[in-house]
């Protein structure tokens, strides 16, 4: 089947409109100076909205990963002390990354079926009188949502503060920076902010900052929040970042905001849990497992086991053929899982009923194939 003909619905990245598209082909603008400012100073102003904050943001350009090391290496500091909250994927790599700046690492780890309880985490903070945490809000290895919000409150009420990796949740599920107390918060431009990858917006609120400004001295310059500050003080009327931006990718993700803004926060929300809610009562209808339970089911991806003698890496490669791409599980789970995608541009309940009738489809051609 031709490539441009396959509905994506991995968990990132994720199609973009043509609106974005059409952005994107532009020719390159000119990334500082008076015509380029106004245009990323609305871009900003959209930014915080979607973060809903009223501090910093930065447009760092880096997969998800440079983003979330940008918060957690600018927050930690010189070998300073964290705490991560680990239960996937992509919690073990929350981890990696903090391991890579600091030797004063301590790791909360769950269950991957399961999302972190705030009594517990607080305990842990407690124990270990941690002064910073990190938490993914949703893995997309699991589709496990973490109660972020209660997790936040406990944590700062032993005194601590709290990054997250919001790369598949902001501008699919509430993330709410500055209303739930978080330091620091990262996400992606190629998931629910439905832009091609290749920037890693972060915020930081006071909060975060006062973290950054305690350690004597933080590693790094490119990825460094003390240099992008620096540069939006001294700069700020012209350049206020420390390198050359990708102006095109900047101009796609503010239409994509505006997009997103002009669809209204809430109203997004709700479209993605109806599309989450017909994907998983299709699957479950048609034999398959969910993975996560209901309490913690992320909005943005839900991942299955399917029914007993259907192959997961067999019906992966033949969904292909009936149009849809989908994706496989991801180190423990590698072969016995599917993960579908809901995000942005996915997140609607209609493609999610065509997706599962597809899968139905290659459940009934493997059977055959058996007899």
């Amino acid at each position: 089947m031709d490539e441009r003909n396959i509905e994506l619905l991995i968990p990132g990245p994720i199609p973009v409109s043509d609106e974005v598209r059409e952005v994107m082909g532009h020719q390159v603008a000119q990334h500082y100076g008076p015509d380029w400012m106004p245009i990323y100073e609305r871009f900003v102003s959209r930014l915080r909205r979607v973060f809903v904050t009223t501090g910093s943001v930065y447009p760092i350009p880096a997969s998800g990963s440079g983003g979330l090391e940008t918060v957690i290496g600018s927050l930690t500091g010189a070998d300073g002390r964290i705490g991560v909250v680990a239960n996937g994927f992509f919690g073990n790599r929350v981890l990696e990354i903090a391991r890579s700046y600091s030797s004063n690492v301590e790791v909360l780890e769950i269950p991957w079926d399961r999302a972190a309880d705030p009594d517990d985490v607080r305990r842990w903070v407690r124990t270990h009188k941690l002064p910073l945490i990190a938490v993914v809000h949703s893995d997309t290895s699991t589709g496990v949502l973490n109660p972020v919000p209660e997790i936040a409150a406990a944590v700062r009420a032993e005194g601590a503060a709290i990054i997250v990796d919001a790369v598949s949740s902001l501008g699919g599920a509430p993330v709410e920076t500055d209303k739930w107390g978080l330091a620091a918060v990262a996400t992606a431009s190629q998931k629910s902010l439905e832009t091609p990858p290749g920037l890693a917006p972060v915020a930081v609120t006071r909060a975060g900052w006062e973290v950054i400004d305690r350690q004597p001295k933080s590693y790094g310059w490119y990825l460094n929040l003390r240099t992008w500050r620096r540069f939006e003080r001294e700069w700020g009327s012209h350049h206020p970042y420390p390198v050359t931006i990708p102006s095109n990718l900047i101009l796609a993700l503010d239409r994509a905001l505006q997009l997103i803004l002009d669809e209204g926060l809430e109203q997004r929300f709700e479209r993605h849990r109806r599309a989450q809610a017909a994907v998983r009562e299709g699957l479950e209808r048609i034999g398959f497992r969910m993975f996560a339970d209901a309490r913690w089911a992320s909005p943005t991806v839900t991942v299955a086991y399917p029914p007993a003698g259907a192959d997961a890496a067999v019906l992966i490669r033949n969904m292909r053929t009936h149009g849809f791409a989908i994706a496989g599980g991801l180190e423990q789970l590698a072969g016995k899982v599917i993960r579908i995608g809901h995000l942005g541009t996915q997140a609607h309940p209609e493609l999610m009923r065509r997706a599962v009738d597809a899968l139905e489809v290659c459940l009934r051609e493997g059977a055959a194939a058996k007899r």
